[in-house]
C-alpha cells in the first residue's frame, strides 16, 4: 500500500478559522504552557503530607 498526495487533501485544506496573519510559532506559543517544577521542593512537600 502507497500514499498519495490524494490521501492527504482533506488535511491539508485551510481551515477558516485559522489567522495567517499569525506565524505558526507564535500561535504555538499560545497554546503551549510553561511549567516549572522545582523538583526537590516537589518532593520535600510530598513527604511532609505522608
Amino acid at each position: 500500500m502507497s500514499l498519495t498526495t490524494d490521501d492527504f487533501a482533506e488535511f491539508m485544506a485551510g481551515d477558516p478559522e485559522d489567522d495567517e496573519d499569525i506565524p505558526l510559532g507564535d500561535a504555538l506559543r499560545e497554546l503551549a504552557v510553561d511549567e516549572e517544577v522545582d523538583s526537590v521542593e516537589a518532593v520535600r512537600d510530598v513527604r511532609e503530607r505522608l
